[in-house]
């Protein structure tokens, strides 16, 4: 199954910050809207993701300074890897394995469509790996049933 095909089916929305805003914006923007990352923009540009591990890394990192005091362009991790709406649903988990990261940006013409995580990307292939799973059961009962006869 292609990112497209998933995206059409879940609402995957991908919320942006401004990367002069800090930690502390960031972690009420993620709790108002229910996300555990975004994307943290230079004017209308990506520049870079900030999510729940880049908070707690950027804590660490600054010798404990509030969250108010650090800018988001000093805790974000500015190295984006991306999928693209064609990519296969499979390939995108591998590459988020391998790499380590959990959220995965979509891009299509140069601009960030959706932002998807390896959770939702793993139930959604459990669940059509399920269902292929009790038809292929069904399958193989009703030849069983018609060899009987």
């Amino acid at each position: 199954m292609l990112i497209k095909e998933f995206l059409d089916q879940e609402d995957q929305k991908a919320f942006k910050i401004n990367s002069e805003l800090t930690v502390e914006d960031a972690i009420n923007l993620m709790t108002e809207n229910d996300t555990s990352a975004l994307i943290v923009v230079e004017g209308d540009r990506p520049v870079g993701i900030v999510t729940e591990r880049d908070v707690l890394l950027s804590y660490v990192k600054s010798n404990r300074k509030p969250y108010p005091e650090i800018k988001l362009k000093n805790a974000m991790t500015n190295k984006l890897i991306v999928a693209k709406p064609e990519d296969e649903i499979d390939g995108s988990i591998s590459l988020m394995i391998q790499t380590g990261i959990r959220h995965l940006p979509v891009v299509e013409d140069g601009r960030i469509i959706a932002l998807v995580n390896i959770c939702d990307l793993v139930h959604h292939q459990v669940g059509t790996l399920s269902a292929e799973l009790h038809y292929l059961e069904e399958y193989l009962s009703d030849l069983n049933d018609a060899g009987r006869d």
